[in-house]
């Protein structure tokens, strides 16, 4: 069982998933052979996986390995990961080496990494660790890499003593292993005035400049709750409240204009910020985004017409459920249509009275000034520009 011949491809072999070179011929006609991992010799592998882990003095594999190195493996297109058995005349299998190509900083060039080399008690010594390495030797080369690089624990003599035979160069480093924090929060609920949309109201006041009247003037009438509460709850449309503002400056202006000054406000031209979407954009490839927003009935019109339409993965606006913040119910909502509990949720809002509200909760809060606080409170889950 002693390695015969340098590894080179050849085609039949590797048709049937046989690591070319790597399966001597025995004299007696049958020897022991490394090939590629097939979906069949998955349970196989995380039982090897596990004895490794004990071999190491290690933790055992968290539940659901066979799922995750399946994916690996064998559900993608091109994998970086592979995997190569040892398999006896008989079928069975009895040692492992994984690899995967990596980038070398220093040489600002790529190797393989060898994460992975064991052979079962009782069949160390019998020439099947050199053949998984050569194996392994012809993956790189298949890849067009020169370097092969690995650890092993500094106890673990023999496999020092064998790595030396292969010619392998040791190198005085430690390995660490850090476990990565989750991120503080799984779905971000978002505002949408304030925070994402911005108005133009220049033509407005414009005509309130004209009219002689104090800026903010139309604004103050158009926004007071006893105006604009009925509109946030879906119970008017917008003439309704346009009639409602020209109502509101009838003792300043005559009602034409008021009127014609309500309709300006309500037909005021807006913009998203791109850096704020660009930001909730990147989120949503990690978080469940939500825009919780005080809205007008025509919502839906105006995400489109601001091109984020699919910028959220639930919206819940104050028209649609009939109730607006700061009141409780429209957060639980939120809540229970994001499907992560609230403790897990960061709320975002320019008004302060909203996001004390999601606090009170069990929410995360962030009273947004401006799109660095946004920035800095996805950090832990985007990093930092």
């Amino acid at each position: 069982m002693t390695y015969e011949g340098p590894m080179a491809y050849d085609g039949s072999r590797a048709q049937n998933g046989e690591v070319p070179g790597a399966s001597p011929r025995a004299r007696n006609g049958e020897a022991p052979r490394v090939r590629h991992a097939r979906p069949v010799d998955l349970p196989r592998v995380v039982e090897l996986v596990a004895e490794h882990a004990a071999y190491e003095k290690g933790a055992p594999p968290a539940p659901g390995l066979e799922q995750r190195l399946g994916a690996l493996l064998f559900g993608v297109p091109d994998p970086r990961l592979r995997c190569l058995v040892a398999e006896l005349p008989g079928g069975e299998v009895v040692g492992y080496a994984t690899c995967a190509p990596e980038i070398s900083t220093w040489d600002g060039a790529e190797y393989l990494h060898m994460d992975c080399l064991f052979l079962r008690d009782g069949h160390r010594g019998l020439g099947l660790g050199e053949r998984l390495t050569d194996a392994v030797a012809a993956e790189a080369r298949a890849l067009g890499l020169t370097e092969v690089q690995w650890q092993t624990p500094a106890w673990n003599e023999g496999a020092i003593r064998f790595y030396g035979r292969i010619g392998a160069e040791a190198k005085e480093k430690l390995r660490f292993a850090w476990q990565v924090p989750p991120p503080p929060f799984d779905a971000v609920l978002c505002d949408l005035d304030g925070v994402i949309r911005f108005y133009d109201m220049s033509a407005m006041e414009e005509m309130e400049r004209a009219a002689g009247l104090p800026h903010g003037s139309t604004a103050g009438i158009a926004f007071a709750p006893e105006t604009d509460l009925p509109l946030m709850l879906g119970r008017t449309g917008k003439e309704e409240w346009v009639q409602a503002i020209a109502r509101g400056l009838a003792d300043r202006v005559p009602y034409e204009r008021g009127h014609a000054l309500g309709t300006a406000l309500a037909e005021a031209g807006f913009s998203a910020d791109a850096t704020v979407v660009d930001l909730l954009r990147r989120a949503r490839a990690h978080l469940h985004v939500a825009l919780v927003t005080n809205a007008t009935p025509w919502l839906d019109d105006d995400l489109a017409e601001l091109g984020i339409a699919g910028l959220a993965h639930t919206v819940v606006g104050s028209a649609d459920v009939g109730i607006v913040k700061p009141d409780r119910r429209i957060y639980e909502i939120a809540v229970e249509r994001t499907g992560v509990p609230a403790e897990r949720c960061l709320f975002v809002d320019d008004r302060k009275e909203n996001v004390d509200a999601a606090v009170a909760l069990g929410m995360v809060g962030l009273h947004y000034t401006g799109p660095d606080d946004l920035r800095e409170a996805l950090a832990p889950v985007l990093g930092r520009d």
